[in-house]
């Protein structure tokens, strides 16, 4: 048994010897392609348009905004009410002349009586009158200056995604016009090592539907680029000019206070201005109770001046003074004092509101942020990985260790892995602008 396998061996040997013999001197190895990567982008940082940046964009945008122009408006009339309910309390100048026929002391005589007098008059409210209504008018500014400054601010948040979404077209066109110059090329390389024999003709198939796959892929990149553009300069009035060229930008660093959504919820609190706003008009509120209690209080009209005038022929002359005081006895106070209470709960139910509002957008802006640098990360480590698997393919095809199917696999694979990274990219650079917006003010 020991003999026959030591005989199986020794054959074996032998004819492997024969054939090394009979196929004379190998032949010179291929020489080594260059890598694909250095064919590919070596790197990918954050774009920002060369001729638009992200803070005048959203500048532009603010200024052609309808909405904030609306807001900007209500501020307007809310000012102008605030100033007519801040000096209602201030007198007017009253002026008047009376000329009337009297019988004189020896008839038939006829004397004239007439008379000049002018002063000021002034209608002293009560603080259940005249309080609430500047306090609520107070409030009232104060929601509308509030409700533009989150206009104002979703008017920022909406340009930013529509600048980061433009940038995004702009980076998938280049990863698309990439892939189609890829795929080209490995048709073309499939179409030699066919006319040479080294291939069949199933890979020239692949390659085709790769390379129309990948056309595909760049005129639809081509169209949401147009598109993207287009949206973006209606949004801020520029010209698409002043967003064709592209040139890398560096993203802001977070901050660890930042990255808290405890620290970042704290800070918003501090700082946005409908969180301001909701506190005063609770103090306010609170005030306006206050003030409807003295429901005691009464209403005087008082005016004062100087006259002169001619009565029964006799002239006069002198100052005037005349004050009218009205209490009411139909139990309004009650009525004002509930219906101030009834605004102090709405004003704290209001303030509780934006306090949720905040925490909710606050903490979702930060959570989002650090998913998308988490996000990024990942992303780059999957696309240098399915480049190298790329590179390795291609080499391999090209020496005959791989097929085509694997290639076409490793292509789309890092196609989806370069997509990936720049959809991460600038998702990271999206959610760093709207947290800073969402901090205030």
């Amino acid at each position: 048994m020991k003999l026959f396998l030591r005989m199986r061996v020794v054959c074996i040997l032998g004819c492997l010897l024969q054939t090394v013999a009979a196929a004379g001197p190998s032949p010179a190895p291929r020489p080594t392609p260059p890598p694909v990567s250095a064919q590919l982008s070596p790197g990918y940082a954050p774009l920002a348009f060369s001729g638009l940046t992200l803070q005048q964009a959203q500048d532009d945008a603010v200024a052609l905004s309808p909405e904030v122009e609306i807001a900007r408006a209500r501020v307007d009339s809310a000012s102008a009410a605030l100033a007519a309910a801040r000096t209602s309390f201030f007198p007017a100048l009253i002026a008047g002349y009376v000329r009337n026929p009297q019988s004189a002391a020896v008839p038939p005589a006829i004397v004239t009586q007439h008379s000049f007098n002018v002063g000021l008059q002034a209608t002293l409210l009560s603080f259940t009158q005249f309080l609430p209504l500047l306090y609520q008018t107070e409030a009232g500014f104060r929601q509308v200056r509030a409700d533009a400054a989150t206009a104002e601010r979703s008017e920022r948040i909406r340009t930013a995604n529509l600048y980061f979404s433009a940038l995004r077209s702009r980076a998938s066109l280049s990863a698309r016009r990439e892939a189609l110059s890829l795929a080209t090329a490995q048709l073309q390389a499939a179409q030699r090592r066919f006319k040479a024999g080294d291939a069949p003709h199933i890979d020239v198939v692949r390659a085709e539907v790769a390379a129309a796959q990948a056309l595909a892929g760049f005129e639809n990149a081509q169209a949401a680029d147009a598109n993207a553009a287009q949206a973006l300069a209606l949004e801020t009035g520029v010209s698409t000019t002043a967003i064709a060229d592209t040139a890398p930008v560096t993203l802001p660093v977070v901050l660890p206070a930042v990255s808290d959504a405890s620290a970042a919820v704290a800070r918003a609190l501090s700082q946005r201005t409908e969180i301001t706003s909701a506190q005063e008009n609770v103090a306010a509120a609170s005030a306006s109770v206050s003030a409807a209690r003295v429901g005691i209080l009464p209403t005087v009209t008082f005016s004062a001046g100087y006259e002169h005038a001619v009565d029964v022929g006799q002239p006069i002359k002198g100052p005037t003074a005349n004050a009218v005081i009205e209490l009411p006895l139909n139990g309004a106070s009650a009525s004002r004092i509930r219906e101030a209470s009834a605004a102090l709960t709405q004003a704290r139910a209001q303030a509780r509101l934006a306090q949720r509002q905040v925490t909710i957008e606050v903490s979702s802006a930060v959570r989002t942020l650090n998913a998308a640098i988490l996000a990024t990360a990942a992303s780059t480590r999957a696309r240098i990985a399915a480049q190298e698997e790329l590179n390795a393919t291609v080499i391999g095809y090209r020496t005959g260790a791989s097929s085509s199917l694997e290639r076409t696999a490793a292509s789309a694979t890092y196609a989806d892995a370069r997509q990936a990274e720049l959809s991460a990219i600038y998702d990271e650079a999206l959610a760093r602008a709207v947290v800073q917006l969402e901090l205030g003010p």
